[in-house]
C-alpha cells in the first residue's frame, strides 16, 4: 500500500511517498521521499498552486505555468493565472472551486505513473482551525478530479509527527506549551499546542519568503543599471526573479548565520561583514548573463527590509488579494501601495500570542524560518522558550502526512506495550544499567588502588626508611594521607560522568530497539534518567571512599606481610645495606622472635618502629604490592555492599520513567485524522 502525504499550500504544493509492505508493515528501510513532478515542478518537488488558462480552459500548472506566462507576452490576452485560492474553498466560491480542481487534475496526470498502481491512501493537511465545510469542499475537488476520497488531518499535527519523527520534538515537550511556526515561501501560520491539542493560531495570508525574493530582485536593480535596464518585463525575468533571486536570499542568509558563518558575537561585526550577491540566467540566443550586487551587508538588508515596497511584478501576483476581506493590516499597507517593515511584520504577526512566558519549545518550519530575525524575534518575545529549526523546513507537513499510518499503528502498539510488557523491559534496562554500575565499580577500585599506593603509601614508607617509624606512625600517615588525596574523589566523578554517558547510550538504544521490535516505529526523543542514575552511583561511591581511611591497611601488613618478607628482606639488606651484617642478623632474630608474639597478639608490634634494613625498596615495593592486593579487594567489597540498594534505586527510577514516558506517547492518540 502507498501513502501519499500532500501539503497543498496557498503558495507552494509538496507530496511525499511512504509505503507499506505487504504484511501490513511499514518498510522502515525506507522513510517517505518525495514526489517529483516532471517539467511543473522544482529539483525538491515544490509544484506552484498555480493554474494558467488559456482561451478559459485550463493549460498548465506548477512552475511551468507560472513562467510561461510571464514569460509569453504577446499570449497574455488570452491568459489569466489563477493563484491563492485555496483560502476560499472555505466558502465553497465557484471560481476558486473550480481552480482547485483543475490544479489537483492537472496534478494528477503529471505525476509518475506508477504512483496510483494498486492500492494508495491520500492524506492532506489543512489548516488548525478550519471549519468542517472547508474539508467537505476540497474533498470534492479532488473526488472531481479524479483522485481517491482523501483523509485530512490538521497541518499542525502533520508538522508535529515530521518532528517527532526527526527528534526534534521529544517526548516531554508532548504535555508542554509548544508553538510551531510555519513560514514558508507565500504564507506564514502558527499554532500553540498543549497535548497536541489546539490552543491557537493566525498568521498572514501575504507574509512570506516569496517577498524577500522579491526584495533581492531589487537589489540587482539598484546595483546594477544593466540588469535594471535588460531584466524586468524580459522572457527570462520570471526565472530571475523567483528562482535565481530566492537561490541568492537564501545563500545570503547561510552566508551569516548558517553553518558557515562568521564565527563572532559581537553583532557590530557581524553586520559590517558583506556578501557578493551573483546572479546567472540564459538569454534567449542561449547566452550566459551574470549580476552582481558586490558588499551587501547585513545593514543594507535590514535597511531595505524595512522599506519594502513590492516590484510591478510581484504587486501582479499579489493583485487578487486586493478586493479580499481578511487581509491583515500590513498587508492592506503594501498593497496599497505603502512602505512596510518586513521583519517588523513578524513581530505583528505573533504579538497576539498569549501568554508568552508559557511556552517552552518553539518550532521554526518552513524555509523561510531560517531567517536571522525570526530567532532573534522569537528570542525577544518568547524568553522562556528553547528554539529549534525543523531539519526539513517546506516539506515537513507533507513528510508528517505520509507518516500518519504510522502514528496510528503507533498509538495503539503504545498502549499495547503498557498493558502487557513494559515489566519485562524494565528487567532488561535494570539489569543493563547494574551491569554498566559494575563495571565502572571494578574501574574505579583498580584505578583507586594504584592511586592510594602510589601516592599515598609508597611515599610513607620511604619516609618510614629513612625515619624507623613504627607501624601505628605508618598507618596513621597513610591514613591521613588518604583521607586528604582529593584526586580519589576525583576519579570517582570523572568515571561517574562515564557512566551517565554510557547509561544514556545504552538504555536510548535498548528502548528504540524494544519500541521498533513491538513495531512502535514513530518514537520522539526520549532520554532515560541517566543523570540521576550516575549521581546514584557516584554518591555510593563518594560515601565509600570517604572511608577509605579506615581500611585499616597496615593491620594486613602486621598479620600477613611482614612474616614473608622477614627472610628475604634480611638477606636483600645483607648485599645492598652498609649496616654491619651483625645488626642485620642480629635485628632479624629479634624482629623474628617479636614478630613471633605479634602472631598472638598482633597489636603488640604497632608500637614497635620496624628496623631499617627490613624496609630497604625491594621490601618496601613487595609491602606496596601486597597493599595494592588487598586494597582492590576490600575496596570492591565495600563498594559493592551498596549494589543491592543502587540496584533497587535504578530499577524505581527506571520504571517510573517508563511508565512516564509510555504515559506520554498515548497522547498522541489525541492526534485526530478524518
Amino acid at each position: 500500500m502507498k501513502i501519499l502525504g500532500i501539503d497543498l499550500g496557498t503558495s507552494n504544493t509538496y507530496i511525499y511517498l511512504s509505503r507499506l509492505s505487504g504484511d501490513g508493515e511499514f518498510a522502515t528501510e525506507d522513510p517517505p521521499e518525495p514526489v517529483v513532478a516532471p517539467k511543473i515542478a522544482d529539483a525538491a518537488g515544490s509544484v506552484a498552486t498555480v493554474v494558467m488558462y488559456e482561451d478559459d480552459r485550463p493549460f498548465l500548472i506548477g512552475n511551468l505555468a507560472e513562467s510561461e506566462f510571464y514569460a509569453n507576452i504577446e499570449a497574455r490576452p488570452l491568459r489569466r493565472l489563477e493563484s491563492q485560492f485555496k483560502p476560499e474553498i472555505a466558502s465553497a466560491d465557484p471560481a476558486a472551486m473550480r481552480a482547485m480542481t483543475d490544479f489537483l487534475a492537472m496534478l494528477k496526470k503529471s505525476l509518475p505513473e506508477d504512483i496510483f498502481e494498486g492500492e494508495v491512501a491520500i492524506y492532506v493537511g489543512m489548516p488548525s482551525l478550519s471549519r468542517e465545510d472547508y474539508k467537505l469542499n476540497l474533498n470534492a475537488c479532488f473526488l472531481k478530479a479524479g483522485w481517491p476520497s482523501p483523509s485530512f488531518a490538521r497541518e499542525s499535527d502533520a508538522a508535529l509527527v515530521s518532528c517527532l519523527q526527526s527528534g526534534i520534538i521529544e517526548i516531554d515537550d508532548l504535555s508542554q506549551k509548544c508553538l510551531i511556526l510555519d513560514f514558508g515561501g507565500g504564507t506564514c501560520d502558527y499554532t500553540t499546542i498543549e497535548n497536541t491539542e489546539i490552543l491557537q493560531n493566525g498568521g498572514d495570508l501575504l507574509y512570506g519568503g516569496r517577498l524577500f525574493d522579491d526584495l533581492f530582485f531589487q537589489v540587482f536593480c539598484q546595483r546594477d543599471p544593466e540588469f535594471a535596464r535588460d531584466v524586468p518585463a524580459s522572457p527570462y525575468e520570471w526565472f530571475v526573479h523567483w528562482i535565481e533571486c530566492k537561490e541568492q536570499k537564501e545563500a545570503f542568509s547561510d552566508h551569516f548565520y548558517g553553518k558557515d558563518a562568521p564565527k563572532t558575537t559581537k553583532s557590530r561585526e557581524r553586520d559590517a561583514k558583506s556578501w557578493t550577491l551573483r546572479a546567472v540566467w540564459y538569454d534567449a540566443s542561449g547566452n550566459k548573463r551574470e549580476s552582481y550586487a558586490r558588499d551587501y551587508s547585513l545593514t543594507d538588508f535590514i535597511k531595505d527590509a524595512e522599506n519594502y515596497l513590492p516590484t510591478e511584478q510581484a504587486s501582479r501576483i499579489l493583485a487578487p488579494y486586493r478586493d479580499r476581506g481578511g487581509v491583515s493590516a500590513v498587508a492592506r499597507d503594501m498593497l496599497e501601495g505603502r512602505r512596510v517593515g518586513l521583519i517588523a511584520w513578524l513581530k505583528t504577526i505573533l504579538e497576539n500570542i498569549s501568554p508568552k512566558n508559557a511556552l517552552r519549545k518553539i518550532i521554526l518550519t518552513g524555509g523561510s524560518s531560517r531567517w536571522f530575525f525570526v530567532r532573534d524575534t522569537m528570542k525577544e518575545l518568547f524568553p522562556n522558550a528553547v528554539c529549534l529549526h525543523s531539519v526539513r523546513g517546506y516539506e515537513d507537513i507533507a513528510y508528517g502526512l505520509a507518516l500518519y499510518p504510522m502514528l496510528m499503528e503507533s498509538r495503539e502498539r503504545t498502549k499495547k506495550l503498557i498493558d502487557e510488557k513494559l515489566p519485562e523491559f524494565s528487567r532488561k534496562v535494570v539489569n543493563i544499567a547494574v551491569k554498566l554500575a559494575d563495571q565502572k565499580t571494578d574501574e574505579i577500585t583498580r584505578l583507586c588502588a594504584d592511586r592510594i599506593v602510589e601516592a599515598d603509601v609508597m611515599p610513607t614508607l620511604d619516609a618510614a626508611s629513612r625515619e624507623s617509624m613504627s607501624i601505628e606512625e605508618i598507618e596513621k600517615r597513610c591514613a591521613e594521607n588518604i583521607k586528604n588525596d582529593g584526586q580519589l574523589l576525583k576519579i570517582a566523578d570523572e568515571i561517574g560522568a562515564g557512566l551517565r554517558e554510557e547509561a544514556q547510550k545504552e538504555l536510548d538504544f535498548a528502548l528504540r530497539k524494544w519500541l521498533r521490535d513491538n513495531g512502535v516505529l514513530l518514537v520522539p526523543n526520549f532520554r532515560f534518567p541517566a543523570d540521576a542514575i550516575g549521581m546514584d552511583f557516584s554518591e555510593n561511591v563518594g560515601i565509600k571512599i570517604s572511608r577509605l581511611d579506615a581500611l585499616n591497611i597496615m593491620r594486613l601488613t602486621i598479620t600477613k606481610i611482614l612474616p614473608a618478607l622477614t627472610a628475604t628482606a634480611a638477606a636483600g639488606a645483607i648485599l645492598h645495606s652498609g649496616e654491619a651484617i651483625s645488626t642485620i642478623v642480629g635485628g632479624s632474630l629479634a624482629f623474628g622472635a617479636t614478630w613471633a608474639l605479634a602472631k598472638t597478639a598482633p597489636s603488640f608490634l604497632e608500637k614497635r618502629k620496624l628496623p631499617k634494613f627490613f624496609l630497604n625498596e625491594k621490601t618496601r615495593q613487595k609491602i606496596a604490592e601486597k597493599n595494592r592486593y588487598y586494597l582492590e579487594t576490600g575496596l570492591r567489597d565495600s563498594l559493592k555492599e551498596g549494589r543491592a540498594k543502587m540496584a533497587a534505586e535504578i530499577e524505581r527510577r527506571l520504571k517510573t520513567s517508563l511508565e512516564d514516558m509510555l504515559t506520554k506517547l498515548s497522547v498522541l492518540n489525541q492526534v485526530k485524522v478524518g
